[in-house]
Formats: C-alpha cells, structure tokens, sequence
C-alpha cells in the first residue's frame, strides 16, 4: 500500500484558521509518518489498518504555505503546495446547492470580475459506493479551483461562491468552500445510520429501504453498476446547459405533465434504489460526506428539500432534517454552525411539481430554531413557477453570508429575517407582531405573484382588509372581524407565491399561518 492522504486533501487547498488542524491518510502498518505543515513537524505511527492521523496546533491566516507526508519505511513522500490558511465552509444539500455560478443570470458579470486567487472551491466527486470513482467522469470534481481564469471560476458553485466572495471582501483572509451535494437526493441520504435508527419518526424512510431491497434483482444490479460510465457527449452538455439555464423547460413540463406513465427504469443508476443508490439512507453520508471529515472548518450551509417533498416525506422532515445536524455535527466532532436555506417559490408541473413546500418551509424553520447554533435563510421574493432551478440566486448567497458575519464573525449586519411573535383580535383589527423587524416593515406587491401572497379569511369566505404597518408590527383591519367566529391569516402559505411583506433592510418575512 502507497502512501494516500483524502482527496480533499490537495494542492491549492484552504485550511481552516483558528482551529486545530488535523492530517490523515494511510501508509504501511508500523511505518513512522513524518507530516511537516508550514514549519511544523508532527509524527504518528500507522496502526494495524496503515491509518494514521496528526494534529497541528490553530494557524493564523496566511496565503502561502506548504504540506510534506513522509513514509519512514520506504521514502515516499507527498508534496502540497500554494496552501491557504483562511475561513472554511462546507456546502451540502441537492441541485440548488451544487448549481453552477455560470447558470445565473448575473454569471457574466461574476465571471468578468478580477482574479482572486485566494476564493477557492473544491466540489467532492458524486461517489455512491466504493470503486465507482474509476467508473465515471469526475474530471472536474475533486479538485481545489481558484478564482483565476475562467474554466475555473467556471467549476465555481453559484451560492457558495457568492458568500465566499462576501466573506473575501468582509475578512481580509483566504476563504474556501467544499461543495458536498448531489441533485436529487433526500435528507436521510446525508444523515448518519445511527442517527436515522435513534429518530422513531424516519422509520418509513428504513422501512422504504427494505421494501426495495426485497425487489431487487441483485446480480444484474451489481454487474450493470461497474460498468464505465460513457463521457458526456457535446450535446448532452449542451442540452444540460440549456436545462439548467431554463431554455425549452416550458415545453418539457408540459410533455412530461402530458405523459402520465412513468419511464422504465433501468436496471442500475445511482437514483434506483438499491445498495448503492444515491438516495438510500445513510448512502452519501457513508460514501462523501465521511471521506471529508475531520477536516477542519468554519461551519456548514445547506439547501435541500425539493426531493423529501417528491417523497411525501414532509411530516418528518423537520426530524430528518435535526438527525442531518447531529450528524454532521457528531462527525467534525465540533458544534458548527449549520444554516440552511428554505425552499424557494416552485409551482413546477405534473409528477415532478411542488406538493407540500408550505409544510416543507416551516420544518426548516422548526428545525433551525429548534437546534443550537442553527439558523435559516427566507427566499420567498425568488424563486421561479416552473424552474426548480431558479438563476438569480445572489440573494440567497449573501443571506447566508450576513448570518456567518453576524453569528461567527462578530459584524453588526442585518441577518435575520423577521417572523411572527404573536396575533391578537382586537374588534374590527388583527394585530400581527414580528420579532427582527425592529426597523420596521414594508408592505410592497411589486413582485410578480405577489399579490397573493397575504390570505385572510373569515368564516372559511374570502376577505380583503385594509393594511395597516406601524414599526414591527402588522395591522389587518375589516368590519367583518368583529363578529367573526373565526377568523384564519396565511401568508405566503402556498408552493408558489411571492413575498409582499419585508423589513426596511427587504428581508421578506418567513411565511406563517394564524387562526384565532
């Protein structure tokens, strides 16, 4: 066995400032393993496995530095390069998360901006079991990319770069994201199999997993999922750029709404559910997620959902998602932060379209409010009717970017956004007060499908009340309240609507229902 360290391990990388910093890897049993980071020289001994693991004492920030792994055994050496000591933050989730920055709508202007060599990404191969890295096209994955010429940027991540980007601007010091996400995938499939066993609400989720597994037609499985995966033609890039960019997504929607009958499914790929699938439970937490850690980082953004409501999943999504944090958090073996992003207005169209978002979106919310050092991000003023993919994803990039500057790096910013306190009927008004709005609300319909989004009814008929907004709060007022039974508000409860109520900073409120 040669000497290995993990692939996220790697020139170019970005080491975590301010916290220990451990190094690992594998070499012969009993070989003494000479690791020298910067001018510090630690050794360890590979155990009975030739595993082997160093602990460096907390760096300042640094642009330049370099790593040495030495075999005492054998000589072999492994030398690292244009190392970066600054902030680190995981990225995790499905096909928001890992959507390109060169989708966006903004993307030329982002890819026309100077080089900075020191934002750097690095995006873990889409692995689903062992082996399948010598099976696929993983070019461009697995490798730290810097901020320099433009196929790089071009392998740049949309949301993680634009809060690394802010964070650059805001520190002062080398920032690095690694992007651990793969579309299509549930939550379950990046919690651990210990958590998903100790939470009784995600027992459908097991209970789904043998179902299938009792199905499978094991050796044809196995023998179609080691053959090499064909390279991606230039049509099919080019077909899956158009699809990401949204060009002819309205007529494929509505053919796919068109077609009731579902397409065959092949006897292997990753999102056939099997041993090896993609969204088995446990699956990419065992085979991604787990080859990352312990690497030292900042904290973790994340941005999942769409695929737990194609499920039916909602009603325990909240706990899959508190399952999601305890293990990532078990696993870097820290408290990180962990902020993720609510699902964004999608209406989408047959099989594939929204069900329950408004579900959906409040067990985010429940689930960050409910978990120390947790936080979610509100983007009911994006989003898109019928692209699950939306491209003007900014927003959300700099949301999640406010919440690190004011709840780990210590700046006076505007992060959160505001949320329903309390509701009280008061004869012919409903007073509605909101908590993070201390500077006050807007109640603005400029947005298309904004109109919308604020239902009243009373009696289970329709009403349309005057609007009334004095500093943090509210004010619905109609003749009709005052003999109510009652009465019900809903805002933005809906899959696709979009924001008409924010504070004076334009964080639009988090959705919520009231009856009283």
């Amino acid at each position: 066995m040669k000497l290995e360290l993990p692939l996220i391990f790697g020139e170019g990388m970005v080491l975590q400032r301010g916290k220990e910093i451990p190094i690992w890897g594998r070499g012969l049993k009993d070989d003494t393993i000479r690791v020298t980071l910067g001018t510090e020289e630690k050794e360890a001994v590979c155990g009975a496995d030739g595993c082997f693991c160093v602990t460096f004492p907390p760096m300042e920030a640094c642009a330049r530095t370099s790593l040495s792994v030495c075999s005492e055994m054998n000589g072999e050496r492994i030398e690292l390069h244009d190392i970066a000591v600054g902030e680190v933050w995981l990225c995790g989730g499905q096909s928001n998360m890992e959507f390109l920055l060169k989708y966006d709508t903004e993307a030329e202007d982002y890819l026309k901006t100077d080089d900075d060599p020191d934002l750097r990404y690095f995006e873990y191969p889409h692995t689903n079991f062992r082996g399948v890295e010598t099976l696929g096209n993983f070019a461009h994955q697995g490798v730290w990319w810097k901020w320099g010429k433009r196929p790089h940027r071009e392998m740049f991540a949309d949301i993680p770069y634009v809060m690394a980007r802010i964070l650059r601007e805001k520190l002062g010091v080398p920032v690095g994201m690694i992007g651990c996400n793969w579309g299509g995938t549930p939550a379950a499939a990046w919690a651990s199999m210990d958590e998903i066993r100790n939470t009784p609400e995600m027992a459908p989720i097991l209970a789904w997993q043998e179902e299938n597994l009792k199905k499978l037609d094991w050796r044809p499985y196995y023998e179609a999922s080691e053959r090499p995966e064909p390279p991606v033609s230039p049509e099919q890039q080019k077909m899956m750029d158009n699809f990401m960019k949204g060009i002819g997504l309205k007529e494929f929607m509505e053919r796919m709404a068109a077609n009731t009958a579902p397409p065959p499914m092949p006897v292997y790929s990753a999102y056939v559910p099997g041993p090896r699938a993609c969204i088995r439970p446990a699956g990419l937490y065992d085979s991604m997620l787990i080859h990352i850690a312990p690497y030292a980082i900042r904290g973790a953004i994340w941005y999942q959902g769409e695929d737990d409501d194609f499920r039916g999943w909602q009603d325990f999504y909240k706990e899959s998602m508190k399952a999601v944090i305890r293990s990532w958090r078990d696993l870097f073996g820290q408290d990180i932060p962990f902020y993720q992003v609510d699902l964004a207005p999608f209406m989408g169209r047959g099989a594939t379209g929204a069900k329950k978002y408004p579900e959906m979106r409040q067990a985010q919310h429940d689930s960050s409010v409910e978990m120390p050092k947790a936080k979610d991000i509100c983007i009911m003023d994006l989003g898109d009717d019928i692209n699950i993919h939306f491209r003007d994803k900014q927003k959300a990039g700099v949301r999640l970017a406010n919440l690190a500057l004011r709840y780990d790096y210590g700046f006076d910013v505007k992060a959160d956004s505001p949320e329903l306190e309390s509701a009280d009927r008061d004869g012919d008004s409903i007073v509605l007060r909101f908590k993070y709005a201390e500077n006050g609300l807007v109640y603005d319909t400029a947005l298309p499908d904004a109109e919308g989004a604020l239902l009243v009814y009373v009696d289970g008929t329709a009403v349309l009340p005057e609007i009334l907004i004095k500093d943090d709060t509210l004010v619905l007022v109609s003749e009709a309240f005052i003999h109510a039974e009652k009465i019900s508000v809903q805002y933005a409860w809906q899959n696709y609507c979009r924001s008409s109520l924010f504070d004076t900073s334009g964080l639009p409120v988090f959705p919520f229902t009231w009856e009283g």
